[in-house]
């Protein structure tokens, strides 16, 4: 018993996903963990969308509804026991990437910082396919603390307004600013094609 023990404290000072959580408590600072660790490219994504001038509810409901997509295929991971495996959801990398080589095409038809284009279904559809990384870690902790699994998901529903106002602040910056309103017009669609490229390779 007293090497049990002294094995378990040992594990605290790190968060490990395929650890049981014994606590509702360690559940919450575990789910905080494993959501900024699995979400911190997605800062710099939010904060592109809001240099870009989209509407706070736009972003938050896109963030939101791929989100839930993310949790959705983790759960389907966590039930099928991981019958589909996490190497095929590279592909989602394809969906990026299409929408990076279709504004790259429509370059000169849009302007360079000119009212919000993006649709809430697209900013969905980036968050969904930069959850490679989310899906390796979700499956294997929601499989481990189901018991917790309702502590996990509010606190990841809680955390993600967050995120988005996090987002907001970065991409207010005068620096990311001057540089999308100068560059923007090409950056925004070469982030998502090499958001895509490296999700599928």
């Amino acid at each position: 018993m007293a090497a049990s023990g002294s094995q378990r404290s040992g594990e605290v000072p790190n968060v490990v996903p395929h650890t049981e959580i014994s606590s509702v408590s360690a559940a919450i600072v575990a789910s905080v963990t494993t959501f900024a660790a699995t979400n911190v490219d997605d800062l710099f994504l939010l904060s592109v969308f809001f240099a870009r001038r989209e509407h706070m509810r736009r972003v938050m409901a896109g963030q939101y509804l791929g989100f839930a997509g993310i949790v959705a295929l983790s759960m389907l991971g966590f039930w099928a026991a991981l019958a589909i495996p996490l190497a095929w959801f590279r592909f989602l990398g394809i969906l990026p990437l299409a929408i990076g080589i279709k504004r790259l095409l429509h370059i000169r038809k849009a302007e360079v910082l000119g009212a919000s284009n993006f649709r809430v279904l697209s900013i969905a559809a980036i968050t969904l396919a930069n959850g490679g990384d989310n899906l390796a870690v979700y499956v294997p902790f929601f499989a481990v603390n189901s018991k917790h699994l309702g502590v996990i998901l509010a606190s990841y529903t809680a955390l993600l307004p967050i995120w988005c106002f996090a987002g907001q602040w970065l991409g207010e910056r005068p620096l990311i600013l001057r540089s999308l309103d100068r560059y923007g017009h090409w950056f925004v669609p070469t982030v998502f094609i090499a958001l895509g490229l490296y999700i599928l390779i």
